[in-house]
């Protein structure tokens, strides 16, 4: 197991694992335009947590580690596959708190179960001290 202490999210709320409803068409989204879309120069700042792809822009500024810490995110071995794109709020190294690996699950569950046409709508998940992210969509696999 690769939670890091008991303050940490357990993994039964990493979003990797849920299922897609048969009804269900999140929009797919390459890597490609994940690093388009960096933070830099006052675009949009996408990262992709348990295999979702979200707009992390809203946390820019009132994450402690700031836009440097967020852009490691998608880098290889930083998240818990050690594979490009595999950041976790709930398994390894950067394992977060139990609330904010709770409250993407929960997020991702809403985004899944929601409907539009031709893709999911964007979710919004609010975290209490450092701002929100949108679901946008699932990784290319």
């Amino acid at each position: 197991m690769a939670v890091v202490s008991d303050d940490h999210a357990h993994e039964r709320f990493c979003a990797e694992g849920l299922s897609l409803p048969a009804s269900a068409s999140p929009r797919v989204i390459t890597g490609d335009e994940v690093r388009q879309h960096n933070g830099r120069g006052g675009e949009n700042f996408w990262a992709v947590v348990d295999g979702y792809v979200v707009d992390a822009t809203d946390m820019v500024n009132s994450h402690p580690g700031g836009l440097k810490k967020l852009l490691t995110t998608d880098a290889p071995g930083v998240g818990a596959s050690g594979k490009a794109f595999g950041f976790s709020f709930t398994r390894g190294r950067n394992a977060h708190f139990p609330e904010t690996g709770k409250s993407f699950h929960e997020g991702v569950q809403a985004f899944l179960n929601g409907r539009g046409e031709p893709f999911l709508p964007p979710v919004e998940v609010t975290f209490s001290s450092h701002g929100k992210v949108v679901i946008l969509g699932q990784l290319q696999s």
